[in-house]
């Protein structure tokens, strides 16, 4: 006899948000008073019940009539003839056949319909259902038990009015849904099957091999777990957003441009620089064509999963109040839930033994909250090199040690009672600051570039002094070869003008210096636009240590006095953004 399992491992991260599972033999002890009369086993009696020869020959063509002429001990909830269409029970696979309806009726040991009930079955193929009542009349997932405790000498047959409907759980309806072949074909590319030696019944060895009489094969599927969800154990409650064949593939079709990926990859490797204008290099190679299907089909199933139990998604099974954010099991949060739940179904949510699948034919995800979200950079874990020498950075803190907020800096909204920074002291009475920060995680897109300085005036100890800086980015082309983009504020300016700005503008930029360079109200915390950076090619998925860099000089002359009077030579800047355009039109537009 062969039993299957699905079993998923929970990663520690979403613990919190799923349910706790219970091995299913716990509800199914036997009663205190369970101890059927009769001297037939209860394959004896099925098959001898004129009443039940429908019935009989399911059990017989699934191959569980041994099973129930063995001692071991068993409850039957067996449909009488004409209370349910046979035929099309007989027309399916015998393996299904045993899974959707004669596992569907039995669980082990006795189970007696006596006094008040109103208890949780969990049968043979662990789905549960509710067996109750109250002396006189009792049923069985709703439906009606006509004769009940029929004995056996390996346990008790109750004869009910109609069958027990079978309900897949979600990994179960994965496999068989209809039109979404290109969402199971990718799960199941991660589906594990084997042998569970503890938990299985050795027999004799043969010929040096280990043969087993009872095995139990566990099925893991490595995709499910890494998205923080037990599809296919029925104690869970889950929403699945299953997308069909064509919004697959407008999704992928979507997404693909975002993760452009070369063989060759270049960088300057700073890290190793000694000097400002050193020059060397590294790269990494990989293939191209899989890491851009790879990666584009992950992020396409990342966010289809929500745990009904879940405080933002209880709405979904209709508990708690609806709110405007949904988050999915790996922490996703999604500003537009009724366009993802609710606009795009095919037909109403299919209902399954452990929650509910919603096949939808287009997925209204945003961008900016799945496969091209805002990048924020923190300078205290992204400076990568200083220069000169001399130099030095510090990790600095303000903060209202008394807890109030930090409204002079951040506004009246925030509830921030600190601000962290970046220090960036030159060193030596005529130094200016020249660095490097690591642009990480970004993907071939068009970006804004924002840098955030905090407001040194309004603090002691600060240089109060506005700083008067250059912006160079330095990224690979798409033919892998090393290009540096030159930022300049007049071609900010027109951006923020409304005007538009290419590549050939940008590249008319030869070089930084007094003409290019940008200032900072240092009275405020100043959110300063330096420009757009459309990145040919993804950098996301290469690991860590490869990224596009931003370099950071003054053009301040330490010979000229009125510009060492007048700019600040340290530079104290709170974070890096790197905004989509797409998001700020959408915001823009949304006003």
């Amino acid at each position: 006899m062969k039993k299957n399992k699905y079993i998923g491992v929970m990663l520690a991260a979403t613990m919190l948000t799923a349910t706790s599972c219970s091995d299913f033999s716990d509800y199914n002890d036997t009663p205190a008073d369970a101890n059927p009369a009769g001297n037939q086993t209860l394959w004896q009696n099925i098959s001898a019940n004129g009443d039940l020869t429908d019935f009989a020959s399911l059990v017989k063509k699934a191959d569980f009539d041994v099973e129930l002429d063995n001692s071991k001990s068993f409850t039957v909830w067996a449909p009488k003839n004409g209370t349910f269409n046979v035929a099309d029970y007989a027309s399916l696979s015998k393996e299904d056949l045993l899974q959707q309806f004669v596992k569907n009726h039995i669980a082990e040991y006795g189970h007696l319909a006596s006094g008040a009930v109103d208890t949780r079955i969990h049968t043979l193929n662990e789905k549960s259902y509710t067996f109750e009542g109250n002396g006189g009349q009792y049923t069985f997932d709703g439906i009606t038990i006509s004769k009940a405790n029929q004995p056996g000498n390996n346990g008790v047959m109750h004869i009910m009015d109609g069958a027990a409907q079978f309900k897949y759980n979600l990994y179960e309806y994965l496999k068989v849904a209809p039109d979404i072949d290109s969402l199971r074909n990718h799960f199941m590319r991660y589906e594990l099957n084997y042998l569970d030696e503890n938990a299985s019944v050795k027999g004799p060895m043969v010929n040096g091999m280990q043969t087993y009489i009872d095995s139990v094969i566990v099925t893991n599927n490595t995709l499910v777990n890494q998205l923080g969800a037990r599809i296919a154990n029925e104690d869970s409650s889950y929403t699945f957003i299953m997308p069909n064949n064509d919004a697959f593939q407008k999704m992928y079709d979507k997404v693909k441009p975002y993760y452009n990926y070369i063989t060759t990859t270049k960088m300057q490797d700073v890290e190793n620089f000694t000097k400002a204008a050193d020059s060397q290099t590294k790269t990494v190679t990989v293939d191209a064509a899989y890491m851009n299907d790879s990666l584009v089909r992950r992020i396409i199933v990342r966010n289809l999963l929500y745990s009904n139990n879940d405080a933002y998604n209880q709405w979904l099974v209709g508990e708690g109040e609806s709110v405007d954010t949904i988050r999915s099991t790996t922490r996703g949060k999604f500003s537009n839930p009724n366009a993802l739940m609710e606009d795009y179904l095919v037909a109403t949510p299919v209902s399954m033994s452990n929650g509910f699948a919603r096949l939808v034919d287009s997925l209204a995800f945003y961008s900016w909250e799945t496969y091209c979200p805002e990048i924020e950079l923190s300078p205290r874990y992204n400076l990568k090199a200083l220069f000169p020498n001399s130099a030095k950075a510090e990790n600095s803190t303000l903060y209202h040690s008394d807890g109030s907020p930090m409204t002079d800096i951040l506004g009246p909204e925030t509830t921030e009672t600190e601000y962290r920074f970046k220090r960036i002291i030159p060193g030596g009475d005529r130094a200016k600051p020249d660095f490097y920060l690591s642009l990480p995680n970004v993907k071939s897109a068009k970006y804004n570039l924002y840098v955030v300085f905090i407001p040194t005036a309004r603090y002691n100890g600060l240089d109060g002094r506005p700083n008067w800086l250059n912006f160079q980015i330095n990224y690979c082309n798409e033919k892998g070869t090393l290009v540096t983009r030159n930022l300049s504020k007049a071609l900010a300016d027109k951006i923020l003008a409304g005007e538009e700005v290419t590549n050939a503008d940008y590249n008319k930029v030869t070089s930084v210096g007094t003409g290019t360079a940008f200032t900072n109200d240092p009275e405020k915390t100043d959110t300063v636009f330096i420009g757009q950076m459309d990145f040919p090619i993804a950098y996301d998925g290469l690991g860590d240590e490869y990224y596009p860099n931003l370099r950071v000089t003054s053009p301040i002359s330490v010979f000229n006095n009125t510009q060492l009077a007048t700019y600040s030579r340290e530079v104290c800047i709170a974070a890096v953004l790197m905004r989509p355009v797409e998001l700020e039109e959408f915001e823009e537009k949304n006003k």
